[in-house]
């Protein structure tokens, strides 16, 4: 899952919204010097990106892509995903989507606890609204061709539209059937801790 999930169900399980991103470069055993909200995000963003890879919904999403995409499966369906969360936000969610991005960028307030990187990500996501633009398919393209970036040799993303749109009933109804035992997944996990 992308950022957009990681922090919905954060919300949804009470849980740190900074943690949950903080979860995407914290590598290694989990620096027990953190505050303990941030330690339980890391370890449940850790969790979810557990499930979702093993789940037989994205699997076969991931599988389902033609080479030379399969290999960038894994990217592209966590950015679909996300965007078929925003496009069905009214489903997961009670506030309007707008208003939860909001409200996350309040609570994403930089600390010392924060490397450089996660810093830069939030001042991103305020800055270009990147989560708002996920709701449409011109901003998730959009979104996955700028991770080509990232990379050091080019890879296919920049030519994911046709792709995605060939592609995009059957990414979601793997979505719709796989969110919401996810969002149970992360309720097990977080009344267990």
């Amino acid at each position: 899952m992308n950022y957009l999930a990681h922090l919905h169900l954060a919300h949804l399980s009470h849980t740190s919204l900074a943690g949950a991103l903080l979860g995407e470069y914290a590598r290694g055993d989990i620096d027990q010097g953190l505050p303990a909200p941030l330690q339980l995000g890391i370890r449940l963003h850790r969790q979810i990106d557990s499930f979702t890879d093993a789940h037989p919904r994205h699997l076969g999403a991931v599988q389902s892509l033609p080479p030379p995409f399969r290999r960038y499966g894994g990217i592209i369906m966590d950015m679909m995903f996300d965007h078929f969360l925003a496009r069905h936000w009214s489903r997961y969610h009670p506030w309007a989507l707008a208003d939860f991005i909001g409200y996350s960028h309040r609570q994403l307030l930089p600390s010392e606890h924060w490397p450089p990187a996660l810093v830069t990500l939030v001042a991103r996501l305020k800055q270009h609204r990147l989560l708002a633009q996920y709701e449409s398919f011109e901003g998730i393209t959009r979104a996955i061709i700028r991770i080509d970036g990232r990379f050091r040799r080019p890879s296919p993303l920049p030519d994911c539209a046709p792709l995605l749109r060939a592609h995009y009933d059957e990414m979601e109804q793997a979505f719709l059937a796989f969110y919401p035992e996810l969002q149970d997944f992360v309720l097990s996990q977080t009344r267990r801790d």
